[in-house]
């Protein structure tokens, strides 16, 4: 179709002479303003697109965010546990957990001590000679 537009301009304008080589020229200056400016604005547009598109991401997390707080505070209210509620718990009860093992291992090593002293103590009699008693008769 631009083919057969071009012809007929192309037609009617070789008829004016000089006058119709200024109009080519025109309409070519024209044509090439047109295709910068068809450039510029697809590039505006895509641009334009990107922003939006962005944009509209940020809202969309935004009011998922609201929602999610919403939510949270609505099962919050009703007396439900919150996926932050669980982990803290989580994160509580592990503590509790390491400190359980260190107060048994603690345990476990005093009454090893606790084990040994009596038997060391009746080692250290038996080894040792029987002192007379001063009211013992020799």
């Amino acid at each position: 179709m631009a083919d057969t537009a071009r012809a007929y301009f192309d037609t009617v304008f070789s008829m004016a002479g000089e006058s119709g080589q200024r109009a080519r020229d025109m309409a070519g200056k024209v044509r090439e303003d047109l295709k910068s400016g068809a450039e510029r604005l697809r590039t505006d547009v895509r641009s334009g697109a990107e922003q939006v598109r962005s944009q509209g991401s940020r809202t969309v997390t935004d009011i998922g965010r609201l929602i999610r707080a919403e939510v949270d505070a609505g099962l919050t209210r009703l007396g439900v546990a919150t996926q932050t509620d669980l982990d803290d718990i989580n994160l509580r009860l592990e503590h509790y957990e390491e400190e359980i093992r260190e107060l048994r291992t603690r345990l476990a090593e005093a009454e090893a001590r606790a084990a040994r002293t009596p038997a060391t103590l009746t080692a250290q009699r038996a080894e040792s000679p029987a002192e007379p008693q001063a009211d013992e008769p020799a």
